[in-house]
Protein backbone atom coordinates (compact mmCIF):
# COMPACT_ATOMS: atom_id res chain seq x y z
CA UNK A 1 0.00 0.00 0.00
CA UNK A 2 1.13 3.60 -0.44
CA UNK A 3 2.61 5.44 2.52
CA UNK A 4 1.53 9.13 2.27
CA UNK A 5 3.14 11.33 4.89
CA UNK A 6 2.49 14.66 6.50
CA UNK A 7 4.66 17.68 5.73
CA UNK A 8 7.49 18.13 8.18
CA UNK A 9 6.40 19.42 11.55
CA UNK A 10 9.32 19.70 13.92
CA UNK A 11 7.22 21.13 16.74
CA UNK A 12 4.99 18.04 16.73
CA UNK A 13 7.97 15.69 16.45
CA UNK A 14 9.78 17.26 19.39
CA UNK A 15 6.63 17.16 21.49
CA UNK A 16 6.00 13.52 20.69
CA UNK A 17 9.60 12.57 21.54
CA UNK A 18 9.20 14.21 24.92
CA UNK A 19 6.14 12.02 25.52
CA UNK A 20 7.92 8.80 24.50
CA UNK A 21 8.39 7.39 28.00
CA UNK A 22 4.75 7.94 28.85
CA UNK A 23 3.57 6.31 25.67
CA UNK A 24 5.78 3.25 26.13
CA UNK A 25 4.38 2.47 29.54
CA UNK A 26 0.76 3.56 29.45
CA UNK A 27 -0.54 2.75 26.01
CA UNK A 28 -4.17 1.93 26.02
CA UNK A 29 -4.99 4.31 28.87
CA UNK A 30 -7.52 7.06 28.22
CA UNK A 31 -5.24 9.83 29.45
CA UNK A 32 -2.60 8.91 26.89
CA UNK A 33 -4.67 9.97 23.92
CA UNK A 34 -5.45 13.26 25.59
CA UNK A 35 -1.78 13.84 26.32
CA UNK A 36 -0.82 13.18 22.71
CA UNK A 37 -3.37 15.49 21.18
CA UNK A 38 -3.33 18.20 23.81
CA UNK A 39 0.41 18.35 24.36
CA UNK A 40 1.18 18.51 20.65
CA UNK A 41 -1.45 21.07 19.80
CA UNK A 42 -3.65 18.78 17.69
CA UNK A 43 -3.24 18.14 13.99
CA UNK A 44 -0.85 20.03 11.74
CA UNK A 45 -2.54 22.33 9.22
CA UNK A 46 -2.88 19.95 6.28
CA UNK A 47 -5.93 19.48 4.09
CA UNK A 48 -5.43 15.87 2.99
CA UNK A 49 -5.30 14.22 6.43
CA UNK A 50 -8.55 12.49 7.35
CA UNK A 51 -8.56 12.37 11.18
CA UNK A 52 -10.75 9.30 11.65
CA UNK A 53 -8.61 6.18 11.29
CA UNK A 54 -5.38 8.14 10.76
CA UNK A 55 -2.38 7.28 12.95
CA UNK A 56 0.71 9.50 12.87
CA UNK A 57 3.81 7.52 13.93
CA UNK A 58 7.27 8.78 14.84
CA UNK A 59 10.13 6.41 15.73
CA UNK A 60 13.21 7.26 17.79
CA UNK A 61 16.17 5.46 19.36
CA UNK A 62 15.51 4.81 23.04
CA UNK A 63 19.06 5.72 24.12
CA UNK A 64 19.32 9.04 22.26
CA UNK A 65 15.78 10.12 21.33
CA UNK A 66 17.19 10.68 17.85
CA UNK A 67 15.28 9.49 14.75
CA UNK A 68 16.09 5.93 13.68
CA UNK A 69 18.54 6.17 10.73
CA UNK A 70 17.17 3.14 8.81
CA UNK A 71 13.75 2.32 7.33
CA UNK A 72 11.17 1.21 9.92
CA UNK A 73 8.26 -1.08 9.12
CA UNK A 74 5.23 -0.07 11.18
CA UNK A 75 1.97 -2.02 11.51
CA UNK A 76 -1.07 -0.61 13.33
CA UNK A 77 -4.25 -2.67 13.38
CA UNK A 78 -3.02 -4.62 10.35
CA UNK A 79 -2.24 -1.50 8.28
CA UNK A 80 1.41 -1.52 7.22
CA UNK A 81 3.68 1.34 6.18
CA UNK A 82 7.37 2.22 6.03
CA UNK A 83 8.94 5.23 7.75
CA UNK A 84 11.98 6.31 5.72
CA UNK A 85 14.98 7.98 7.42
CA UNK A 86 14.31 11.17 5.42
CA UNK A 87 10.82 11.52 6.91
CA UNK A 88 10.02 12.60 10.45
CA UNK A 89 6.64 10.88 10.61
CA UNK A 90 4.53 8.25 8.91
CA UNK A 91 0.78 8.53 8.40
CA UNK A 92 -1.14 5.25 8.35
CA UNK A 93 -4.65 5.77 7.02
CA UNK A 94 -7.86 3.78 7.38
CA UNK A 95 -6.75 2.03 10.57
CA UNK A 96 -9.89 0.18 11.73
CA UNK A 97 -11.39 1.58 14.93
CA UNK A 98 -13.04 -1.70 15.90
CA UNK A 99 -15.84 -1.88 18.44
CA UNK A 100 -13.97 -1.55 21.72
CA UNK A 101 -14.54 1.24 24.22
CA UNK A 102 -12.18 3.03 23.90
CA UNK A 103 -10.99 1.73 20.49
CA UNK A 104 -7.48 0.23 20.55
CA UNK A 105 -5.22 -1.45 18.03
CA UNK A 106 -1.81 -3.15 18.38
CA UNK A 107 1.30 -1.49 16.96
CA UNK A 108 4.49 -3.23 15.80
CA UNK A 109 7.69 -1.45 14.72
CA UNK A 110 10.62 -3.33 13.14
CA UNK A 111 13.93 -2.00 11.81
CA UNK A 112 17.25 -3.62 10.89
CA UNK A 113 19.61 -3.49 13.85
CA UNK A 114 16.85 -2.93 16.44
CA UNK A 115 14.64 -5.05 18.68
CA UNK A 116 11.05 -5.16 17.40
CA UNK A 117 8.73 -3.12 19.65
CA UNK A 118 5.01 -3.59 20.28
CA UNK A 119 2.46 -1.51 22.16
CA UNK A 120 -1.28 -0.94 22.30
CA UNK A 121 -2.53 2.32 20.77
CA UNK A 122 -5.74 3.99 21.90
CA UNK A 123 -7.31 5.57 18.82
CA UNK A 124 -8.88 9.00 18.86
CA UNK A 125 -12.35 9.10 17.32
CA UNK A 126 -12.53 12.72 16.13
CA UNK A 127 -8.84 13.53 15.55
CA UNK A 128 -5.80 11.70 14.21
CA UNK A 129 -3.82 9.66 16.73
CA UNK A 130 -0.18 10.58 17.44
CA UNK A 131 2.21 7.84 18.58
CA UNK A 132 5.94 7.83 19.26
CA UNK A 133 7.77 4.48 19.40
CA UNK A 134 11.20 3.96 20.99
CA UNK A 135 13.44 1.21 19.57
CA UNK A 136 16.36 -0.44 21.38
CA UNK A 137 19.48 -1.29 19.38
CA UNK A 138 20.18 -5.01 18.83
CA UNK A 139 23.52 -6.80 18.55
CA UNK A 140 23.36 -8.45 15.13
CA UNK A 141 26.02 -10.97 16.16
CA UNK A 142 23.79 -12.41 18.90
CA UNK A 143 20.23 -11.71 17.66
CA UNK A 144 18.29 -12.70 14.58
CA UNK A 145 15.30 -11.69 12.48
CA UNK A 146 12.41 -14.02 11.66
CA UNK A 147 9.67 -13.36 9.09
CA UNK A 148 6.68 -15.36 8.03
CA UNK A 149 2.91 -15.54 7.68
CA UNK A 150 -0.01 -16.66 9.85
CA UNK A 151 -3.12 -18.07 8.16
CA UNK A 152 -6.35 -19.92 8.89
CA UNK A 153 -5.66 -23.65 8.80
CA UNK A 154 -9.05 -24.37 7.23
CA UNK A 155 -9.63 -21.57 4.73
CA UNK A 156 -6.05 -20.51 4.10
CA UNK A 157 -7.05 -16.87 4.60
CA UNK A 158 -4.44 -14.59 6.25
CA UNK A 159 -5.00 -13.73 9.91
CA UNK A 160 -4.76 -10.05 10.81
CA UNK A 161 -3.39 -8.92 14.22
CA UNK A 162 -2.06 -12.38 15.11
CA UNK A 163 0.42 -12.11 18.01
CA UNK A 164 3.73 -13.93 17.38
CA UNK A 165 6.09 -14.27 20.35
CA UNK A 166 9.54 -15.78 20.76
CA UNK A 167 10.40 -16.82 24.34
CA UNK A 168 13.98 -17.68 25.36
CA UNK A 169 14.62 -20.51 27.84
CA UNK A 170 16.57 -18.20 30.16
CA UNK A 171 14.39 -15.85 32.22
CA UNK A 172 17.03 -13.11 31.99
CA UNK A 173 16.62 -12.79 28.23
CA UNK A 174 13.82 -10.60 26.85
CA UNK A 175 10.66 -11.74 25.13
CA UNK A 176 10.43 -10.47 21.55
CA UNK A 177 7.14 -10.32 19.68
CA UNK A 178 5.12 -8.66 16.94
CA UNK A 179 1.73 -8.58 15.21
CA UNK A 180 0.77 -9.52 11.67
CA UNK A 181 -0.52 -7.12 9.04
CA UNK A 182 -3.67 -7.47 6.93
CA UNK A 183 -1.91 -10.09 4.76
CA UNK A 184 -0.97 -12.17 7.81
CA UNK A 185 2.72 -11.26 7.39
CA UNK A 186 5.19 -10.41 10.16
CA UNK A 187 8.86 -9.46 10.54
CA UNK A 188 10.35 -9.62 14.04
CA UNK A 189 13.95 -8.61 14.78
CA UNK A 190 16.27 -8.60 17.78
CA UNK A 191 15.42 -12.18 18.82
CA UNK A 192 18.25 -13.71 20.90
CA UNK A 193 19.87 -16.53 18.89
CA UNK A 194 19.42 -20.20 19.82
CA UNK A 195 16.44 -22.42 20.69
CA UNK A 196 13.25 -20.44 21.29
CA UNK A 197 9.69 -21.27 22.27
CA UNK A 198 7.24 -19.91 19.68
CA UNK A 199 3.69 -18.89 20.63
CA UNK A 200 1.09 -17.63 18.15
CA UNK A 201 -2.29 -16.28 19.31
CA UNK A 202 -5.21 -14.60 17.54
CA UNK A 203 -8.80 -13.79 18.32
CA UNK A 204 -11.07 -16.69 17.34
CA UNK A 205 -8.27 -19.28 17.11
CA UNK A 206 -6.59 -21.81 19.35
CA UNK A 207 -3.07 -20.84 20.38
CA UNK A 208 -0.15 -22.48 18.56
CA UNK A 209 2.97 -23.47 20.49
CA UNK A 210 6.16 -24.75 18.84
CA UNK A 211 9.94 -24.50 19.12
CA UNK A 212 12.37 -22.95 16.65
CA UNK A 213 16.09 -22.24 16.46
CA UNK A 214 17.02 -18.66 15.64
CA UNK A 215 20.23 -17.87 13.75
CA UNK A 216 21.91 -14.49 14.33
CA UNK A 217 21.69 -11.96 11.52
CA UNK A 218 25.49 -11.94 11.30
CA UNK A 219 25.48 -15.68 10.53
CA UNK A 220 22.76 -15.60 7.89
CA UNK A 221 19.04 -15.34 7.27
CA UNK A 222 16.41 -17.44 9.02
CA UNK A 223 13.97 -19.31 6.75
CA UNK A 224 10.47 -17.77 6.72
CA UNK A 225 7.82 -19.48 8.84
CA UNK A 226 4.42 -20.50 7.45
CA UNK A 227 2.17 -20.80 10.50
CA UNK A 228 -1.45 -21.95 10.56
CA UNK A 229 -4.02 -21.67 13.35
CA UNK A 230 -7.09 -23.76 14.08
CA UNK A 231 -10.34 -21.83 14.72
CA UNK A 232 -11.46 -21.92 18.36
CA UNK A 233 -11.61 -19.91 21.57
CA UNK A 234 -8.35 -18.28 22.64
CA UNK A 235 -7.74 -17.31 26.25
CA UNK A 236 -4.99 -15.03 27.59
CA UNK A 237 -3.59 -13.71 30.86
CA UNK A 238 -4.77 -10.22 31.91
CA UNK A 239 -3.05 -8.10 34.55
CA UNK A 240 -3.52 -4.56 35.79
CA UNK A 241 -3.97 -2.10 38.63
CA UNK A 242 -6.94 -0.36 40.27
CA UNK A 243 -6.16 3.27 41.20
CA UNK A 244 -7.79 6.41 42.60
CA UNK A 245 -8.48 8.53 39.52
CA UNK A 246 -7.45 11.78 41.25
CA UNK A 247 -4.48 10.73 43.42
CA UNK A 248 -3.28 7.82 41.23
CA UNK A 249 -2.76 5.84 44.44
CA UNK A 250 -3.42 2.06 44.21
CA UNK A 251 -6.62 0.77 45.81
CA UNK A 252 -6.23 -2.37 47.92
CA UNK A 253 -9.12 -4.79 48.43
CA UNK A 254 -11.03 -3.78 45.30
CA UNK A 255 -13.24 -6.49 43.78
CA UNK A 256 -12.49 -6.96 40.07
CA UNK A 257 -14.48 -9.12 37.66
CA UNK A 258 -13.62 -9.65 33.98
CA UNK A 259 -16.15 -11.48 31.84
CA UNK A 260 -17.15 -14.79 33.38
CA UNK A 261 -13.95 -15.20 35.41
CA UNK A 262 -14.20 -15.46 39.23
CA UNK A 263 -13.98 -12.16 41.10
CA UNK A 264 -10.53 -11.23 42.46
CA UNK A 265 -9.40 -8.85 45.21
CA UNK A 266 -6.55 -6.44 44.52
CA UNK A 267 -3.48 -6.63 46.73
CA UNK A 268 -1.85 -3.84 48.71
CA UNK A 269 -0.32 -2.57 45.47
CA UNK A 270 -3.74 -2.45 43.78
CA UNK A 271 -2.77 -5.17 41.31
CA UNK A 272 -4.81 -8.07 39.95
CA UNK A 273 -4.17 -10.99 37.61
CA UNK A 274 -6.61 -13.18 35.67
CA UNK A 275 -5.77 -16.30 33.70
CA UNK A 276 -7.77 -17.82 30.87
CA UNK A 277 -9.69 -14.67 29.90
CA UNK A 278 -11.37 -15.13 26.52
CA UNK A 279 -10.12 -12.91 23.72
CA UNK A 280 -12.60 -10.28 22.53
CA UNK A 281 -14.78 -7.68 24.23
CA UNK A 282 -15.27 -8.37 27.93
CA UNK A 283 -17.28 -6.48 30.55
CA UNK A 284 -15.25 -5.33 33.55
CA UNK A 285 -16.77 -4.51 36.94
CA UNK A 286 -14.86 -2.98 39.85
CA UNK A 287 -16.12 -2.15 43.35
CA UNK A 288 -14.27 -0.86 46.41
CA UNK A 289 -15.31 0.57 49.77
CA UNK A 290 -15.49 4.37 49.60
CA UNK A 291 -15.47 4.50 45.80
CA UNK A 292 -18.08 4.67 43.06
CA UNK A 293 -18.47 1.32 41.22
CA UNK A 294 -17.04 1.06 37.72
CA UNK A 295 -18.52 -0.88 34.81
CA UNK A 296 -16.79 -0.70 31.44
CA UNK A 297 -15.95 -2.81 28.39
CA UNK A 298 -12.40 -3.60 27.29
CA UNK A 299 -11.07 -5.43 24.27
CA UNK A 300 -8.90 -8.37 25.27
CA UNK A 301 -6.21 -9.24 22.72
CA UNK A 302 -3.12 -11.47 22.87
CA UNK A 303 0.00 -9.65 24.00
CA UNK A 304 -1.83 -6.76 25.63
CA UNK A 305 -0.04 -5.00 28.49
CA UNK A 306 -1.29 -4.01 31.93
CA UNK A 307 -4.64 -2.23 32.15
CA UNK A 308 -5.40 0.55 34.61
CA UNK A 309 -8.89 0.80 36.11
CA UNK A 310 -9.72 4.17 37.69
CA UNK A 311 -12.25 4.73 40.48
CA UNK A 312 -13.79 7.96 41.77
CA UNK A 313 -14.26 8.45 45.49
CA UNK A 314 -17.86 8.38 46.70
CA UNK A 315 -19.57 11.74 47.09
CA UNK A 316 -23.00 11.84 48.74
CA UNK A 317 -23.51 15.60 48.73
CA UNK A 318 -24.41 17.59 45.61
CA UNK A 319 -21.70 19.91 44.31
CA UNK A 320 -21.45 23.28 45.99
CA UNK A 321 -20.80 24.93 42.62
CA UNK A 322 -23.15 25.10 39.62
CA UNK A 323 -20.99 22.88 37.43
CA UNK A 324 -19.81 19.27 37.27
CA UNK A 325 -17.18 19.45 34.52
CA UNK A 326 -14.46 22.08 34.23
CA UNK A 327 -11.00 22.90 32.97
CA UNK A 328 -8.84 25.46 31.20
CA UNK A 329 -8.21 26.02 27.49
CA UNK A 330 -4.79 27.47 26.61
CA UNK A 331 -4.43 28.95 23.13
CA UNK A 332 -0.90 29.28 21.78
CA UNK A 333 -0.71 32.18 19.35
CA UNK A 334 -3.60 34.55 20.22
CA UNK A 335 -3.11 37.31 22.83
CA UNK A 336 -5.48 35.52 25.26
CA UNK A 337 -7.60 32.37 25.52
CA UNK A 338 -10.92 33.80 24.32
CA UNK A 339 -13.16 32.25 21.70
CA UNK A 340 -12.76 28.50 22.21
CA UNK A 341 -16.07 26.62 22.02
CA UNK A 342 -16.25 23.78 24.56
CA UNK A 343 -19.00 21.17 24.21
CA UNK A 344 -19.92 18.21 26.42
CA UNK A 345 -21.27 15.50 24.09
CA UNK A 346 -23.13 12.62 25.74
CA UNK A 347 -21.68 9.45 24.21
CA UNK A 348 -24.61 7.25 25.24
CA UNK A 349 -27.43 9.59 24.22
CA UNK A 350 -25.47 11.01 21.23
CA UNK A 351 -26.46 14.62 22.03
CA UNK A 352 -24.69 17.80 23.12
CA UNK A 353 -25.63 18.48 26.76
CA UNK A 354 -23.88 21.78 27.50
CA UNK A 355 -21.68 24.29 25.67
CA UNK A 356 -19.71 27.42 26.55
CA UNK A 357 -17.29 29.83 24.88
CA UNK A 358 -14.12 30.71 26.80
CA UNK A 359 -13.18 34.20 27.94
CA UNK A 360 -9.64 35.61 28.27
CA UNK A 361 -8.69 33.26 31.15
CA UNK A 362 -9.64 30.16 29.16
CA UNK A 363 -11.55 28.74 32.11
CA UNK A 364 -14.71 26.79 31.24
CA UNK A 365 -17.43 25.23 33.41
CA UNK A 366 -20.17 22.85 32.24
CA UNK A 367 -23.11 21.34 34.08
CA UNK A 368 -23.86 17.76 33.01
CA UNK A 369 -25.48 14.77 34.74
CA UNK A 370 -23.45 11.62 35.49
CA UNK A 371 -22.41 9.72 32.38
CA UNK A 372 -19.79 9.30 29.66
CA UNK A 373 -18.90 12.40 27.68
CA UNK A 374 -16.63 13.55 24.90
CA UNK A 375 -15.38 17.04 25.70
CA UNK A 376 -14.85 18.80 22.37
CA UNK A 377 -12.86 22.02 21.99
CA UNK A 378 -13.08 23.95 18.71
CA UNK A 379 -11.17 27.06 17.64
CA UNK A 380 -11.64 28.00 14.00
CA UNK A 381 -10.87 24.84 12.01
CA UNK A 382 -8.95 23.19 14.87
CA UNK A 383 -10.63 20.68 17.16
CA UNK A 384 -9.48 18.44 20.01
CA UNK A 385 -11.49 15.99 22.07
CA UNK A 386 -11.18 13.81 25.14
CA UNK A 387 -13.43 11.20 26.75
CA UNK A 388 -14.41 11.86 30.38
CA UNK A 389 -16.62 10.01 32.85
CA UNK A 390 -18.68 12.09 35.30
CA UNK A 391 -19.60 9.80 38.21
CA UNK A 392 -22.78 9.98 40.31
CA UNK A 393 -22.91 11.52 43.78
CA UNK A 394 -22.25 15.13 42.88
CA UNK A 395 -18.58 14.69 41.97
CA UNK A 396 -17.00 17.67 40.19
CA UNK A 397 -14.55 16.56 37.50
CA UNK A 398 -12.05 19.40 37.15
CA UNK A 399 -8.72 19.78 35.38
CA UNK A 400 -9.89 18.64 31.94
CA UNK A 401 -7.42 20.98 30.26
CA UNK A 402 -6.50 21.44 26.60
CA UNK A 403 -3.66 23.24 24.78
CA UNK A 404 -4.25 24.27 21.15
CA UNK A 405 -1.85 26.00 18.81
CA UNK A 406 -3.74 28.49 16.64
CA UNK A 407 -1.95 29.59 13.50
Amino acid sequence: MSDPRLPRNRRAAACAVALRATIATTAGIALLAAALTVGCGGLPPTDDLQPEGAVVVMVVEEATNAPVPVPVTVIVGGVRGTLEPSDEQLVLRDVPLGTGTPPTQPLTATAEGYVTATQQVQLNVTTATWVTVALVEADLSTTGTVSGTVSDGQSGEPIRNAFVQFTPPAAAQPLVAGYTDAEGAFVIGGIPEGPRDLTVQASGYLALQDSVTVTSDADGANPPLELTLVPGDTTVRVTGTVVNVLTREPIAGAEVTIGDRPTQLTGADGRFEFTDVSVGEQEVEVTAAGFEPLTTTITIIPGMGDITLELFEEAHEPPGRPYTLAGTITLNGPPDNSGATVTAFDLDAAIAVDQVVTGPSGRYELFVPPGRYEVRVAVGDRELSREVTVPPGGVVVDGIDFVITVQ
